[in-house]
């Protein structure tokens, strides 16, 4: 009797145990997600701080907008970040609706739209990459 009681106790502290660190996996795991979103999230911030304002403008969408070598850069920085973030899947989807409307319309903007038909001829070899872009402009069609 009392060996069943020992191993009852023994297979009831595995037991708790697993669950313990199951709990403490899923979330350090949401941790995580979260902590990689803010951060990503404040690089493309302050990425997007450095643009002139007049690139969020509507306007210029008829022809090709001027834009220095660093803005450019930026932009495409930009672009690039946004695509590790969502396409790599480093947040879970819940995480990523919370700023998905935002981004959607950054990337809708003329000047990302001319840098990433430029970024889409440029990748174009790089499946991934280029499924996103496609992915981009049916959602913009």
């Amino acid at each position: 009797m009392l060996d069943h009681i020992l191993k009852f106790m023994t297979l009831g502290t595995i037991i708790v145990g697993v669950t313990a660190i199951y709990t403490a996996l899923h979330t350090n795991n949401r941790r995580l997600g979260a902590d990689i979103f803010l951060r990503y999230s404040e690089r493309i911030s302050d990425l997007r701080r450095r643009l002139p304002t007049a690139a969020f403008h509507d306007e210029g969408a008829g022809g090709a907008i001027e834009m220095t070598p660093d803005e450019r850069r930026i932009v495409h920085e930009v672009i690039f970040s946004i695509f590790e973030l969502k396409v790599h899947g480093f947040v879970p989807p819940g995480i990523w609706k919370i700023r998905e409307p935002d981004i959607e319309r950054v990337l809708s903007l003329p000047v990302f739209q001319q840098e990433l038909a430029v970024v889409q001829g440029r990748f174009a070899k790089h499946p991934r990459f280029a499924a996103w872009l496609d992915q981009i402009g049916q959602a913009k069609a």
